[in-house]
């Protein structure tokens, strides 16, 4: 019996890796208000700073500075990070992850509906998707982003909305993400959840693990759409109850 019937795609770091620019945005704008922080120091002490958003790694940026006895405001932090980061993201190339479009293809063959999930604002989404060439195999009715949903992840409302777009259920659709909002996001909707890292740290792919990633790669050129699916039919008629 199938249960896999679309595929669903976190966009910043899962397809189009700008996760330099983020953090650089993050690091830099913390230099901004007297903070000196590595990129060690910001896995360690900024819960939010894989998969932010970006305001709540503001809040635990404006935390730090608070433990230095520096009261400053989130929102100034946040425009900070945001003035970095598009300065950063101007200067950068910005194309689909390593075998993405082979992927995609691969998928498109097979027959499977694609949809994109994610809390990128449209305006930055719109960027990212054209300068990346996506735009081109995700329409508009194909791309979930941030003024779409009511409540963003780890809520599940993004993906119960990437499923709606193609007529399926929300456990019917694969979801890859890069973060654990994503995975906590895509099990609270029921969907078949996948790790795709952008960081190869145990850190980051235990938390994976630990909020419901099913699979971990860590390239798109390591995964084979139609093994892929069968591998995940197969795990998934074994879960199923036997009536006698």
């Amino acid at each position: 019996m199938r249960t896999i019937y679309a595929i669903a795609y976190d966009l910043e770091g899962t397809v189009v890796n700008v996760e330099e620019a983020h953090h650089l945005g993050h690091i830099k704008a913390a230099s901004d208000f007297g903070l000196t922080i590595t990129l060690e120091d910001c896995f360690a002490k900024i819960p939010h700073f894989i998969g932010g958003p970006d305001s709540k790694v503001a809040e635990d940026i404006a935390l730090l500075l608070k433990e230095q006895g520096k009261e400053v405001d989130p929102a100034a932090v946040l425009k900070a990070t945001l003035h970095h980061y598009e300065l950063y993201l101007n200067q950068m190339p910005i194309i689909p992850r390593p075998g993405f479009k082979d992927f995609y293809y691969n998928m498109h063959r097979l027959g499977f509906p694609q949809t994109i999930g994610s809390l990128t604002s449209k305006d930055y989404a719109d960027l990212l998707m054209a300068r990346s060439g996506l735009r081109d195999l995700f329409d508009r009715d194909h791309t979930v982003l941030k003024e779409d949903v009511a409540h963003g992840k780890p809520e599940p409302d993004v993906w119960i909305e990437t499923a709606r777009r193609v007529m399926v259920a929300p456990d019917q659709q694969v979801v890859f993400g890069d973060s654990k909002n994503d995975t906590i996001s895509a099990t609270k909707a029921g969907a078949y959840c996948i790790g795709m890292p952008v960081y190869n740290r145990p850190d980051v792919i235990g938390k994976l693990i630990e909020t419901g990633a099913r699979r971990i790669f860590l390239s798109w050129t390591e995964v084979s759409p139609a093994h892929l699916i069968a591998n995940i039919e197969t795990e998934r008629s074994s879960e199923r109850p036997v009536f006698l």
